[in-house]
């Protein structure tokens, strides 16, 4: 396999993929971000299981003695899994989570507060010349979760909203069938989010013109392709339909009795 490259999503904006093997005919992206500019900004540290090739797109991209900033959108471990060797590798860059995320790593590993900050839902930072403004997507399945609006380029970062399993590497949306899309943004959001089905659809619309009010010229996610542009209206539309939908199907004993069976029938034979 070709090893994964950043992907420009902007001038001095660049995605940090990786497309794991899901062992099935859909996959899920772990993405984070690379802002850059004079005071670079690493947008969530990945999966610990992916580390040495989050480094090597990460250091193509930035020195880590020259980053400032690493914000932190939650505590899910494919968000945070570098997060303590970043803090090492980059003696420079000051934290920007939030008190809760603090707490909840604590079972981890306690943060350095003297180099945090922190910022809610709504309030902003400067990393240069650029204004970052902390914006809480309207699906999310951890209640620390904020995205980051980068007002210079006009991406929004989504943290998980917005994600969406793919059959086939792809940069952006637009690649893919339509129907690829809307089925698998309606499936990954319900199980993002199982609640979203029961949720007051007036202040659902609310929650998604918060983002919409942004005017995002592109929406990056942790889980899925970029939306540019020309598809933020419809990836918008299609969250409005979540409200009253039937919650998502999950796996149950019978599909992991099947998965055993196939990894097992993959297994080489034991020697006797």
């Amino acid at each position: 396999m070709t090893p994964p490259a950043p992907l420009p999503v902007a001038p001095d904006v660049h995605l940090v993929r990786s497309l794991p093997d899901g062992g099935g005919p859909l996959r899920v992206a772990i993405n984070s971000l690379v802002i850059g500019g004079e005071e670079p900004v690493l947008v969530d540290t990945g999966a610990a299981t992916g580390r040495d090739d989050w480094w090597r797109q990460v250091e193509g991209l930035v020195a880590p003695v020259d980053v400032r900033w690493i914000f932190l959108s939650h505590d899910d471990a494919d968000h945070h899994g570098n997060l303590f060797e970043a803090l090492e590798r980059c003696p420079r860059a000051t934290l920007v989570a939030s008190g809760a995320i603090a707490q909840r790593l604590a079972a981890h590993r306690r943060l350095p507060l003297e180099r945090c900050r922190w910022v809610n839902d709504g309030e902003s930072f400067a990393a240069g010349g650029r204004d970052l403004v902390a914006v809480r997507p309207p699906a999310y399945d951890a209640p620390t979760t904020r995205g980051l609006f980068d007002v210079t380029s006009g991406v929004y970062w989504a943290a998980d909203c917005f994600g969406l399993p793919v059959p086939h590497a792809v940069d952006e949306v637009g690649q893919l069938d339509p129907d690829v899309q809307v089925e698998g943004s309606l499936l990954w959001h319900r199980l993002l989010s199982p609640w979203v089905v029961d949720v007051d659809p007036v202040r659902w619309t609310a929650a998604i013109g918060r983002v919409a009010a942004l005017d995002p010229q592109v929406l990056a996610s942790a889980h899925g392709p970029l939306v540019l542009r020309r598809d933020v209206a419809r990836a918008l539309d299609l969250l409005g339909d979540l409200p009253g939908m039937p919650p998502a199907p999950l796996p149950g004993q019978a599909d992991l009795e099947a998965e055993v069976a196939a990894l097992a029938a993959l297994a080489p034979p034991t020697p006797a």
